[in-house]
C-alpha cells in the first residue's frame, strides 16, 4: 500500500493575503506541516500541491516533492474534490493523505496515529475532528442537551464533534467511485468512513487574520515557564 501525503498550497488567499507564504516563527505554514510529515515517517512520498512554482523551492529545501496543479484548479471556485482527483490521476498512490498547512500545529504523533487508525480500521475515508464538550445547537435545535432539564456539569455532556480538516485520507478506488457516482468524494460518500479526534493546539485552523494572530500567540507561550500566585 503506497501512502502519499499531499500538502495543498494555493498562492491566492482572500481573507489572509499570501497566507501560505506568511512566516510563523520563521517558517511558512507549509514548512510547519512538511516538518511534521517528515518526522512522522509514515509516508512513501510527500508533495506540495500548488499552481505556483514559488512552493517548489520550499518543497526542495525541505526534501519533499512538488506537484504543479493546472491553473484552472487554483481559483477560489476550485473544490477539494477537483484538485484531489487531479492529484490522484497524476501521482501513483493507493492512499492520499491531505495535510493542510492552515493547521500548522499538526504533530508528527497525530500523523502517525491517524495513519495507524486508517490502516487498522480498514477505512476508505478518514477525517479529523475536534470534540467540544459544551451545549450545541443546529439551526436552533439542541444537539446534546434538553432545554426542559437542569443544566448538567459540562463533563456530563456528550461531546459535539466538529471537523478540523487538518488531515484527511482517501483510498483511490473509492474516491474515484464517489466522484463518478456523485461528483464529490471528500466526505466519503459510499465507503467506510472514520473520524480521528485531534486535541490541543492541533485543532487550530488559520482562516483569517485573528487565527494567524492566535497562532503567533501560541508559539510565544509554548515554552513559557509556568508561574503561580504565592500570596
Amino acid at each position: 500500500m503506497k501512502i502519499v501525503a499531499m500538502i495543498p498550497c494555493r498562492l491566492g488567499s482572500q481573507r489572509v493575503p499570501k497566507k501560505n507564504l506568511r512566516l510563523l516563527a520563521g517558517k511558512t505554514l507549509s514548512q510547519w506541516v512538511i516538518d511534521a510529515c517528515n518526522e512522522a515517517e509514515v509516508f512513501d512520498d510527500i508533495y506540495i500541491n500548488s499552481e505556483s512554482t514559488v512552493f517548489e523551492k520550499i518543497a526542495l529545501d525541505r526534501g519533499v516533492m512538488y506537484y504543479q496543479r493546472p491553473e484552472h484548479l487554483s481559483s477560489n471556485s476550485a473544490s477539494n474534490d477537483d484538485f484531489s482527483l487531479d492529484f490522484f490521476n497524476a501521482i501513483e498512490c493507493d492512499v492520499l493523505v491531505q495535510v493542510n498547512p492552515t493547521s500548522p500545529f499538526t504533530s508528527s504523533d497525530d500523523l502517525r496515529s491517524f495513519v495507524k487508525m486508517y490502516k487498522d480500521g480498514e477505512y476508505q475515508t478518514l477525517h479529523t475532528v475536534k470534540e467540544e464538550q459544551i451545549e450545541g445547537l443546529y439551526e436552533n435545535t439542541p444537539l446534546n442537551f434538553d432545554p426542559m432539564k437542569q443544566m448538567p456539569p459540562s463533563q456530563d455532556l456528550t461531546a459535539v464533534k466538529l471537523f478540523t480538516s487538518s488531515i484527511m485520507a482517501w483510498e483511490k478506488g473509492n474516491f474515484r467511485h464517489n466522484m463518478e457516482k456523485s461528483g464529490c468524494a471528500v466526505y466519503g460518500g459510499d465507503g467506510k468512513i472514520g473520524y480521528y479526534t485531534v486535541r490541543g493546539f492541533g485543532t487550530i485552523d488559520i482562516d483569517n487574520e485573528f487565527d494567524f494572530q492566535l497562532a503567533e500567540a501560541i508559539v510565544g507561550i509554548q515554552n513559557k515557564e509556568k508561574e503561580y500566585y504565592e500570596g
